[in-house]
């Protein structure tokens, strides 16, 4: 049924039960009104293959409920950053973007897509594609927006929709929405540089082939440098789709293909950045110039297959393979505290030094298949999800470590000993991680002011572990349920509750112990915007809890599941419209995360009561956007303020980064067939530190400032 027939179905249902048929309106995202029989439907902002977006705002969410829901009636934060806010803002990255979203500290561009160190309200959150896992790793060109029309961030466990992998991160999930072909053909090509040496030529070709068959066709080429030395990436992705439109079916065919290479970056110790006497070049790269690439490669393909069966009943069933694998190859420091390389080896400024090599193979194969329906009952407009999935990831590899002849002072660095492949190459190290699951979900909405959303899943979650020093296996099969409420005190004001819990298994671990997989729990509670005077989004409190949670000793690399810890606090994700010309977002976040009991290592102990690394208490952005109208119409100026306090590097919370800020601009102008972008991120040049997830409880230097212009021609 096409979403106007819908949207009378609905109509007509609601008037024959006495129900407003604004009510029948909202379950679609739209604002409307019933006037002598007919249904006028109104539609604010433009409409996209996501959902509707209004300027800045996302009006409608798929990830958070499965079904394209309004954002003020999910029981639940959820942040969506439409492709209007990454062009205005120039954004070069998917960790750029993420900067808008509160308590989301995301990846550095710098680090090898062989780990996802995204973290969302203190704790591992998981960068999905499409509602897919990403492989863990979030391998090939990760940070590539070329493909991207919107990133939806969940908060919180989010198990009942997203269980692939190894299951549900604690954190929330990072899903990105991947263009998709559309009815109007619109075809582009474009140059994107920068001062850093970045050149990156991109095409983007949307070309109905007939009726009934659409193809888009989207891919770019990089090659950029950073400020540190010797770091040159190359990358490329290529992401072709198609769809065919049979009337009441539709088939989705999606690809995507990339690549990374560059140089490994370990970042630099805590002792000569954030502490100590001594002070180390923040520009300085660790080991041999000419030390050989890492690479990471990434290539999926899935089907999307949908069918309306009437206009209550619709289905829908995904398929979806994928194949990563990387190779990382450097030179280590090897500090008093091991790899973490925290402190010296030897006092004042040296340390030791290691060739490791690191190599995996990941092959997946993914499953999920759903049923709808959507009615009118009494009071109420419904929506019944009834689905299951099933995933299978297989991941092999080695690690290879051998200590190099040779020490460095990093005061006056010189590498002496060049870098060798340790080890025979061959994999040693296998898990199988396999989930399943069977859900069902219930969202009504009752006399235009109460949305109510409950579900439960049946998860059952299995890894399999293999190395040399032993197998671990991990299965466990749980009840996991989600149900919130979101009430409507007036038309511009809603007050919301929820509850959650998600699980997890650990299939990366070398555990000293039982594999126990890692639970999580959330509550939270808030209230949700839509205001006459422009301001709309989210206000929350929350509180997360895990336990079983995998506590890795750097020295040792091996893990005990006996960690408890916990997250609470409150964050604001919002919009305002200050006037027909003038936007803003505005985003923060004050999040307390801490152990809540004594961890045990193979070397000591964390105590209760140590900040979780990587967790600023305070963190937010400002974002001003100004578009012109008259003869400068199409021309959008912004600009804004990202900052943070400072944040402990690892579970010692021996060292902590100081607290920085950031000034970023950018100018926009689309119009007559042309897109053109001047960017200004550190517009102050501001020197400072931020964590860097490698080994633990390094840190890497802020960019320093960068001017970066893309031109994009349609034709």
């Amino acid at each position: 049924m096409e979403p106007i027939s819908r949207r009378i179905f609905l109509a007509s249902t609601c008037m024959a039960f006495g129900l407003p048929v604004s009510l029948a309106a909202q379950q679609s995202g739209q604002t409307s009104t019933f006037d002598l029989g007919t249904l006028v439907v109104e539609t604010p902002g433009e409409e996209t293959s996501a959902g509707p977006v209004d300027g800045l705002r996302a009006l409608t969410s798929d990830s958070a409920t499965g079904t394209r829901t309004p954002l003020r009636e999910v029981p639940q934060s959820v942040a969506v950053v439409p492709r209007s806010v990454i062009d205005r803002q120039a954004a070069q990255s998917v960790s750029d973007a993420l900067r808008n979203v509160a308590n989301v500290q995301a990846n550095d561009q710098r680090s090898t897509p062989a780990f996802d160190n995204t973290l969302l309200r203190g704790f591992a959150a998981e960068r999905y594609r499409d509602g897919f896992t990403t492989n863990q790793y979030a391998p090939g060109d990760r940070e590539s927006l070329i493909d991207v029309e919107r990133i939806e961030v969940l908060k919180g466990p989010s198990a009942i929709l997203f269980g692939g992998g190894s299951g549900a991160p604690a954190g929330g999930i990072v899903n990105i929405v991947s263009k998709k072909p559309e009815a109007e053909a619109a075809r582009s090509v474009g140059l994107r540089v920068d001062t850093d040496g970045l050149l990156s030529p991109f095409f983007d070709v949307n070309q109905p082939l007939s009726e009934t068959v659409r193809f888009r066709f989207v891919g770019e080429y990089a090659t950029q440098r950073f400020d540190v030395d010797v770091l040159e990436a190359e990358r490329f992705t290529l992401a072709p789709s198609v769809a065919f439109d049979w009337g009441a079916t539709t088939l989705l065919v999606q690809g995507r293909y990339s690549e990374w290479s560059q140089p490994e970056y370990q970042g630099l110790p805590a002792t000569g950045t954030v502490a100590g006497a001594f002070r180390i070049d923040p520009d300085l790269f660790i080991g041999p110039a000419d030390i050989e690439d890492s690479g990471s490669q990434a290539a999926s393909l899935g089907a999307t297959l949908e069918h309306r069966f009437s206009d209550i009943w619709s289905a829908k069933a995904t398929l979806r393979w994928s194949a990563s694998d990387f190779d990382e190859h450097v030179q280590s420091l090897v500090g008093a505290d091991g790899f973490a390389a925290d402190t010296p080896f030897a006092a004042p400024s040296t340390w030791a030094l290691a060739n490791g090599r690191l190599a995996q193979e990941q092959d997946e194969l993914s499953f999920a298949a759903s049923a709808k329906a959507e009615f009118a009952w009494g009071r109420s407009v419904n929506t019944l999800l009834f689905g299951a999935d099933y995933s299978a990831l297989d991941d092999e590899g080695f690690i290879a470590v051998a200590f190099a002849p040779a020490t460095v002072d990093l005061t006056a660095p010189v590498f002496s000993a060049p870098y060798t492949r340790p080890g025979t190459g061959l994999n040693d190290q296998f898990v199988e991680n396999r989930t399943a699951g069977a859900y069902a979900q219930w969202q009504s909405s009752i006399d235009d002011r109460w949305h109510l959303l409950g579900s439960l899943r049946l998860a059952h979650v299995e890894v399999d572990f293999r190395n040399a020093l032993g197998a671990e296996r991990t299965a466990e099969t749980r009840l996991l349920p989600r149900f919130g409420a979101v009430y409507d005190v007036t038309d511009q004001l809603s007050v919301f509750a929820s509850y959650g819990e998600g699980m997890r298994g650990q299939p990366f671990q070398l555990f000293s112990g039982k594999a126990r997989p890692e639970m999580s729990r959330q509550i939270e509670a808030g209230m949700k915007f839509d205001t006459d005077f422009g301001l709309a989004g989210t206000v929350a409190l929350f509180e997360i809890e895990r336990e079983n949670v995998a506590v890795t000793d750097p020295a040792t690399f091996q893990s005990r599941a006996e960690g408890r810890q916990r997250a609470r606090g409150i964050e604001a994700d919002l919009t305002w419209r200050l006037g027909p010309q003038l936007s803003a977002l505005l985003s923060y976040a004050y999040v307390d995360a801490e152990f809540t009991r004594d961890a045990p290592t193979a070397t000591g102990v964390i105590p209760a009561g140590n900040a979780l690394p990587g967790v600023p208490r305070h963190s937010g952005r400002v974002w001003l956007d100004y578009q012109f109208a008259g003869r400068w119409d199409g021309l959008s100026l912004g600009g804004g303020v990202y900052a943070q306090s400072g944040e402990y590097l690892s579970n010692n919370n021996l060292y902590k980064s100081d607290a920085f800020y950031t000034l970023d601009a950018a100018l926009t102008y689309a119009r007559g067939g042309y897109r053109a972008s001047l960017g200004i991120q550190n517009l102050t040049d501001t020197d400072y530190f931020d964590r860097y997830g490698y080994f633990g409880g390094r840190v890497a230097p802020g960019a320093g400032r960068k001017l970066t212009a893309a031109l994009e021609i349609q034709f």
